[in-house]
């Protein structure tokens, strides 16, 4: 349990930084909106009791979340 947890705060970490690098981009907000979309596919095509979905199910949720979270305290600060 506490290994998914930092798999998947790490994975945030990588997708703010994703989302960091895009900022300079016309849309940043489509690489947040394209890791969801992958998210919600994962999440809406998960076979049960398969573990590498499982771990992508985290990876990109992860990544998902910290590109949403960067773009969310990006446009307050900014």
């Amino acid at each position: 349990m506490f290994a998914t947890i930092l798999i998947a705060l790490f994975c945030a970490a990588i997708g703010a930084y994703i989302r960091y690098e895009a900022r300079e981009n016309r849309c940043p907000w489509l690489v947040t909106a394209a890791l969801a979309v992958l998210f919600l596919a994962l999440t809406l095509w998960m076979p049960l009791g398969q573990e590498l979905f499982g771990i992508l199910w985290y990876v990109t949720g992860g990544l998902a979340a910290g590109a949403l979270l960067y773009g969310v305290i990006a446009r307050v600060r900014g």
